[in-house]
């Protein structure tokens, strides 16, 4: 899932969000890496990459499951910006510095909480997949800082390609 041409599913997004909470709950249950820098890729630790990961998605997540219990709107009220419609369509996030919301900064949270709170993070993942159909057609949107707004199933794929944009520098920082 990766050109344009390349269709994509809620069920893909989940799957893929699914898949990159795994890999952070493997990353944090191997506590000698954790703290490992390098400049040259990032300027955050690995652990740094897992805590930006697990804000963001508890964030997003916790919308989503909202966004599905209330009634659906008639029509989507706001649209993602065509940054963002490209992002989602070529299916990669592009290296560089962006801005992070301030609210998925890794500070100061212990490694510990971000560990039960990736298990929670799966099981309400795990939770969303009898909800597909619901996800595709829902038109709720929450607003990204840089991308626009986008619907649950939107997000989902964001989630999926933030997941393996991180991953891509987790795995530049460990093998530098």
């Amino acid at each position: 899932m990766n050109r344009l041409s390349d269709p994509y599913t809620a069920g893909d997004s989940l799957a893929g969000v699914r898949a990159g909470l795994d890999r952070c709950l493997e990353h944090a249950a191997d506590p000698e890496p954790l703290d490992t820098v390098t400049l040259d890729v990032s300027a955050w630790s690995v652990r740094d990459h897992i805590k930006h990961l697990f804000l963001a998605d508890r964030h997003v997540l916790g919308w989503v499951v909202d966004a599905l219990s209330r009634p659906n709107p008639e029509a989507r009220e706001h649209l993602p910006h065509e940054i963002g419609v490209s992002l989602l369509a070529y299916g990669s996030i592009p290296r560089g510095r962006g801005p992070a919301p301030e609210f998925t900064l890794p500070d100061g949270l212990p490694s510990a909480d971000v560990r039960e709170g990736f298990e929670a993070l799966r099981a309400l993942a795990a939770g969303l997949e009898p909800q597909l159909a619901e996800l595709d057609a829902c038109r709720h949107t929450l607003p990204h800082h840089v991308l626009g707004h986008f619907t649950p199933a939107e997000w989902l794929r964001f989630l999926h390609l933030h997941h393996r944009h991180h991953e891509a520098i987790i795995r530049d920082i460990l093998n530098a």
